[in-house]
């Protein structure tokens, strides 16, 4: 193997490397930006429902029965 062979594998090692780093930094980024949509958009849908419940609200209406147990 000459000096030259180990030079241009070194190159290709390298290059590759840094190909994969940035592939994989384009995916953290985009999959980043996705979850902030999501999670924004999600929130807003949520929000949208309403305020804060009123005091001395439960999540129960107020026909409900217990359950009987057998």
């Amino acid at each position: 193997m000459t000096t030259n062979d180990r030079t241009n594998e070194s190159n290709l090692v390298r290059r590759t490397l840094r190909m994969t780093g940035l592939l994989v930094a384009a995916c953290v980024i985009f999959v980043g930006v996705l979850s902030v949509l999501a999670v924004s958009i999600t929130g807003r849908a949520v929000n949208a429902g309403g305020g804060a419940p009123a005091a001395g609200a439960t999540d129960a209406p107020a026909h409900a029965k217990k359950p009987l147990s057998i």
